[in-house]
C-alpha cells in the first residue's frame, strides 16, 4: 500500500482551519473570496508572531464601545473576551467582515468608507460576533445584526419624533436632517422606521425609488 507523504505545512493549514470561521462578509458574492484571503492573512500573521500589519489601523476603543452599547440593547449577544477591530487602507475588493479565529471575534472594514458608514458597519460586525451562535446560516446571520444594530443605534422614541406625522414622502431636507442627526445614511434610518412599524411597505418602497430618481436623472444628462 503507498504510504501518503506527510506534509507539515499542509497540517499546519488544516489545524488553523478548525479555529478559522468567516462570520459574514459585506458586498456580494465576488466580495467574499477577497474578504477570505485578507483573512487568512492577518489570522496567519497573528498565529505566527502575534503582531497585526503595521497598516491596520488599530481601533480597540471604539470597538470596546460598540461592545457595550450592542451588550445593553440585547441580551442574546455573546462576545468573546477579545475583540480585534481595524482599518485597512487601499485594499482592492476589500468590503469588510466579521470572523472568528481561535478565541477571538475579528471585525476588518476598509479605511476608505465614510464616517456615517464606517460607525454603521462596525455595529452590524460587532453584532454578527455576538449573535453567531445563534445562526447557522450567513444570510440569517447578518440581516439580524443589522437589525440589532439598527436598534442600538437608533431609539425608538427618537425615531418616532422624526416620523410621528406619518409621511409619506421624504425630501431632500429631511433626509438630510435625519441622516446628519444620527450619523447614518437616510435608507438605514428608513429600515428602523419600518422595523418598527411606523412606516408601512409601500412608503419604504416609495422612498427607495425616490432616492433612486436623481442617481438615474443624472445618468441621463451625462449620456446627453
Amino acid at each position: 500500500m503507498r504510504r501518503t507523504k506527510f506534509n507539515p505545512n499542509q497540517f499546519q493549514i488544516d489545524f488553523l482551519a478548525a479555529f478559522r470561521r468567516m462570520l459574514v462578509s459585506l458586498g456580494d458574492s465576488q466580495s467574499s473570496p477577497v474578504n477570505e484571503t485578507i483573512f487568512v492573512k492577518l489570522s496567519d500573521q497573528w498565529e505566527n508572531n502575534r503582531q497585526l500589519p503595521a497598516d491596520l489601523l488599530f481601533q480597540k476603543s471604539p470597538v470596546e464601545a460598540v461592545v457595550y452599547r450592542l451588550s445593553k440593547s440585547d441580551d442574546r449577544l455573546q462576545f468573546p473576551e477579545e475583540v480585534i477591530a481595524g482599518d485597512l487602507r487601499g485594499i482592492p475588493g476589500l468590503t469588510g467582515f466579521a470572523a472568528k479565529f481561535r478565541e477571538q471575534g475579528w471585525v476588518i472594514l476598509p479605511n476608505e468608507l465614510s464616517g456615517a458608514y464606517k460607525q454603521l458597519y462596525l455595529h452590524i460586525l460587532t453584532a454578527a460576533i455576538g449573535l453567531e451562535h445563534l445562526f447557522a446560516n450567513r444570510n440569517e446571520l447578518l440581516a439580524e445584526a443589522e437589525r440589532v444594530a439598527l436598534a442600538a443605534l437608533l431609539p425608538e422614541t427618537e425615531i418616532r419624533s422624526f416620523f410621528g406625522v406619518r409621511l409619506s414622502r421624504f425630501p431632500d431636507s429631511f433626509r438630510m436632517d435625519v441622516s446628519n442627526y444620527f450619523n447614518l445614511p437616510f435608507e438605514f434610518v428608513l429600515k428602523r422606521a419600518h422595523q418598527l412599524e411606523i412606516i408601512s411597505d409601500t412608503v419604504l418602497e416609495s422612498a427607495k425609488n425616490d432616492a433612486l430618481r436623481p442617481a438615474r436623472r443624472a445618468q441621463v444628462k451625462k449620456v446627453a
